[in-house]
């Protein structure tokens, strides 16, 4: 007469099968609401806007030596001119062309080390910023050498109290077709 109850597990299992039933619901309104696609076109009031140009790093590096006087008059515009001289022989303007990285070489004596010529480009890098000002904002790293292959041509580096940069330049403009391996 008496009839007994089922007693409910209470693992959770009985709700499993909700649980994936409503994931599936809510993946499936997610997955519609992102399908909707609209098409908006600019009034003629609108503001246009533009992108900032996009600048693609060339391979083909070049030295450039950093003259004894580096004031921004006389070292900072020679290095300048160097660079502009640069991008002038590659056929670039100077609107399509910026330098992007900077490698400092610091020259060495024969008693030194090459982390004797590191230090002295560390300490170079604060004047180079201020006499060149295309370098205000470019990233510069620095190295020790006597001697360096720059776009496979050894350039001598020097010895104590000489450096030599390696510029790397910034370019907008069609893709370029550098041989980088060298």
């Amino acid at each position: 007469m008496f009839r007994r109850r089922r007693k409910s597990s209470g693992s959770g299992e009985d709700g499993a099968g909700w649980i994936y039933a409503d994931l599936f619901l809510a993946l499936m309104i997610v997955g519609l609401g992102s399908a909707v696609i609209t098409s908006s076109s600019p009034t003629s009031g609108a503001a246009t806007t533009s992108a900032p140009p996009t600048f693609q790093l060339s391979c083909a590096e070049f030295p450039v030596r950093v003259p004894s006087n580096l004031s921004r008059t006389v070292g900072g515009a020679q290095i300048e001119a160097a660079i502009t001289s640069e991008i002038s022989k590659r056929g670039w303007s100077g609107e399509s062309a910026k330098p992007g990285l900077v490698i400092v070489f610091g020259g060495f004596s024969g008693s030194e080390t090459a982390g004797a010529g590191d230090r002295r480009a560390q300490n170079l890098r604060a004047a180079l910023r201020a006499a060149v000002p295309p370098f205000q904002q470019v990233e510069m790293r620095t190295g020790g050498a006597q001697n360096v292959t720059v776009n496979g041509v050894s350039s001598d580096v020097g010895g104590a109290g000489s450096f030599l940069l390696v510029v790397y330049l910034l370019f907008n403009g069609a893709a370029l077709t550098e041989d980088c391996t060298r």
